[in-house]
C-alpha cells in the first residue's frame, strides 16, 4: 500500500513538472538561452558626439533587451557612407542626419525615410584657428567636414553662403570624425572645421576660435535623428516600433537621470574631462525633445537648401521623406 501511494506521488510530481515544462519554459531556461530568443539588430550612427546620446542610452540602461531586441552598435564615419551602408541592408536603421538621407532619394533612393529626430536645429559651430579673424580670412584656406554629401557638409555650405561665401572660395577636406578635424587643426593641416557644440569647450582650450554658431540662427535643421527603409517597416513594423519604444524610454531616463547620462557620454566620447561632458550634456537637454518626431520644416531647409544645384529638389514634398506612425504607435506605451 505504501509502495502505491509512493509512485502515484511520483506520478503526480511528473505530471506537475510536465506541465510547468510546457506552459511555463522560462523557469528552465538559462539567461544566456533567453537572450538567444532576442532578434539581432545592427543599429549604425555616424559619429561621436552628444547628439546619439538616445541610441547609446537605450543600449546602455537595457532598454533594447527589454523588447527582445540584441541590438548591436555599429559607428560608420560619416552620414553619407552611413547612408550607403543602410540601403545595402547591412544596418536595417541608422542614427543619422536627413541631408544624406535627401541626397539618396533625389538620387532614387525612394525606399529611405526617416522615423525620429533628436536634434532638429542646426547645432553646429564652425571654428578657426586663432590667426583667423573673420570669415573672409577662409578664403584660400582649408575646411574640413566629415565626408562630402554628409551632414557636417551642408552645414558648412550653409556657413559659407550665411558669410556670402562659396565652397569654391576654399578648400574643402573630408575628415572622418571631430576628434580627428581636432588633432589635425592642431598639427596645422588645416585652418577650420565643422564641430558639434561637445567640442566647444575643449576647442576654446585650445585657443582657437568659434567664427559661427549655427544654433543661434534658430534654422529648423534636422541634423540628427533615426532611418530606416520602408520596406524594412512594413516586415518588420514590430522591431522598429519597439526599438523607437527602447528609444523613447532613454531620452527620459537621460533627462531623469544625469549622472546616468555623463557615465554613458564619458563612455563612447572617451573623455574624462567635466567641462567637455558638461558643455555637451548641456546643449542635449536643450536640443532632445520628449517625443523625436522628424518635423516636415527641418527637412524643408534641407530641400531649399539643395534644390540650389538640384533642382528637383523643389518638387519634393518634406513628408515623402518622413514615417512618424513608427513613433507615434511606440509612444502609446507611455
Amino acid at each position: 500500500m505504501l509502495v502505491s501511494t509512493k509512485r502515484k506521488a511520483q506520478g503526480s510530481e511528473c505530471r506537475i513538472f510536465l506541465l510547468l515544462f510546457l506552459f511555463v519554459p522560462g523557469l528552465f531556461f538559462s539567461v544566456d538561452a533567453i537572450a538567444q530568443q532576442r532578434t539581432t539588430v545592427i543599429a549604425s550612427y555616424s559619429g561621436i558626439n552628444a547628439n546619439y546620446l538616445s541610441l547609446w542610452a537605450a543600449r546602455d540602461a537595457g532598454y533594447f533587451a527589454e523588447r527582445g531586441l540584441d541590438v548591436t552598435m555599429l559607428h560608420i564615419r560619416g552620414g553619407s557612407t552611413a547612408v550607403q551602408v543602410l540601403l545595402s541592408g547591412q544596418t536595417p536603421i541608422a542614427m543619422v542626419g536627413a541631408t544624406p538621407i535627401a541626397l539618396a532619394y533625389l538620387r532614387g533612393s525612394y525606399d529611405l525615410v526617416m522615423i525620429g529626430g533628436v536634434t532638429n536645429t542646426m547645432s553646429y559651430v564652425v571654428v578657426a584657428k586663432s590667426d583667423i579673424q573673420s570669415p573672409a580670412d577662409l578664403k584660400g584656406k582649408r575646411l574640413a567636414v566629415s565626408r562630402f554629401g554628409s551632414t557636417s557638409d551642408f552645414v558648412a555650405e550653409f556657413a559659407l553662403k550665411h558669410w556670402g561665401l562659396n565652397r569654391s572660395q576654399v578648400k574643402m577636406l573630408q575628415i572622418g570624425n571631430e576628434a580627428d578635424r581636432l588633432a589635425a587643426m592642431q598639427g596645422g593641416d588645416l585652418e577650420a572645421g565643422v564641430f558639434t557644440p561637445t567640442y566647444v569647450s575643449a576647442i576654446k582650450k585650445l585657443g582657437m576660435r568659434v567664427l559661427l554658431d549655427l544654433e543661434q540662427l534658430g534654422v529648423p535643421y534636422l541634423l540628427n535623428g533615426y532611418a530606416t527603409t520602408r520596406s524594412f517597416i512594413q516586415k518588420n513594423r514590430p522591431i522598429v516600433v519597439g526599438f523607437m519604444g527602447a528609444v523613447l524610454k532613454a531620452i527620459r531616463k537621460v533627462k531623469q537621470d544625469r549622472p546616468f547620462a555623463e557615465k554613458t557620454l564619458a563612455k563612447y566620447v572617451k573623455s574624462p574631462d567635466s567641462e567637455f561632458l558638461k558643455t555637451a550634456l548641456d546643449q542635449q537637454m536643450r536640443a532632445l525633445p520628449d517625443l523625436p518626431l522628424a518635423p516636415k520644416e527641418a527637412i524643408k531647409t534641407i530641400l531649399d537648401d539643395l534644390a540650389a544645384t538640384l533642382p528637383e529638389a523643389r518638387r519634393i514634398a518634406p513628408e515623402l521623406l518622413i514615417d512618424s506612425s513608427v513613433l507615434e504607435e511606440a509612444a502609446l506605451g507611455f
